[in-house]
């Protein structure tokens, strides 16, 4: 059962969303209320960032005051590919980088419509190299995203597949969004429960993200590729998310090749509820991230 904080929190977003029910704000408004709502949503103690700049991105580098040298965290954000930044993000990155006593780099990657598919996807590899160009190995990466960031950090790993390039140690999807052609059944059967997330209008997103591509590209939804050889996966997801299915039919799909996948699942949770701090939900979600990621570091070191 949900806690009250998180059904009030729910009450409060659906609430919220009735006025935009209909017709959305513009995009870049929907971005600065996203900014502004996160406002508050501060680093743990002990977490320090300092801004960095790529060539054709921005990204935020997190330093816990416990980090081991040789542990590093990519980080996505989730937002449809459209909206969200390191910001919205801080937070929950600062809280599982300090966790896993990891440096975190979350990037700020390039968003629809301004720039579509593969903007996204080539920001993130050149955040990968870049990491191995600071003399990171790959079993000392792990990528981690929710939403659309749990979507690219598989279309990443296919792209690394691709190129014939070293695979990272592990990676973690908080309710990833891995099929934008939008068939899960889940979809259509908890579209009236998860409401925070029918608001960004996940059709017309997905087609600004795709644009001429073909939307069932697995480098656009990650649950049509070919998952063998990638190494362990966690999936985090709610059973009453409109993303639900996205997660059931890829932890089945993965499993079937081989791939280690472990599918935690909670009961009447709306998507996001990772970013919501005081929730004793994501709290207990967050443990479980790292408690995964640190298993994963200590197999290794073996």
């Amino acid at each position: 059962m949900a806690s009250f904080k998180h059904d009030f929190l729910k009450g409060v977003l659906n609430t919220l969303s009735l006025p935009m029910y209909w017709k959305l704000p513009p995009v870049n408004h929907l971005r600065s209320i996203l900014e502004t709502t996160t406002m508050f949503a501060t680093l743990p103690w002990g977490v320090h960032f300092e801004k960095k700049k790529f060539e054709l991105f921005n990204a935020e580098c997190l330093t816990p005051d416990n980090v081991i040298d040789n542990r590093v965290m990519l980080y996505f954000h989730g937002g449809g590919y459209v909206i969200g930044s390191p910001h919205t993000h801080r937070a929950l990155a600062g809280k599982i980088t300090k966790g896993i006593s990891a440096k975190g780099l979350v990037i700020d990657y390039r968003k629809a419509p301004e720039s579509p598919f593969p903007a996204a996807l080539d920001d993130a590899f050149a955040a990968y190299k870049y990491l191995l160009g600071k003399g990171y190995d790959s079993k000392e990466i792990v990528i981690v995203g929710d939403s659309a960031g749990g979507g690219l950090a598989i279309a990443l790993q296919y792209e690394l597949k691709n190129k014939n390039m070293p695979l990272p140690l592990c990676s973690v999807l908080m309710s990833p969004y891995l099929d934008l052609t939008g068939t899960g059944k889940s979809i259509e059967h908890n579209a009236r429960n998860d409401r925070f997330l029918d608001v960004f209008e996940m059709r017309k997103w997905a087609k600004m993200y795709a644009a001429e591509h073909d939307m069932s590209d697995p480098l656009i939804s990650p649950l049509y590729g070919d998952m063998s050889g990638l190494p362990p996966i966690l999936i985090q997801v709610s059973q009453s998310e409109v993303l639900y299915n996205d997660s059931t039919r890829f932890a089945k799909k993965a499993k079937e090749m081989g791939v280690k996948v472990t599918l935690q699942k909670w009961k009447g949770l709306i998507h996001w509820w990772h970013l919501f701090g005081g929730m004793p939900e994501s709290q207990e979600a967050i443990d479980k991230i790292i408690k995964f990621i640190n298993r994963q570091y200590e197999a290794s070191n073996k």
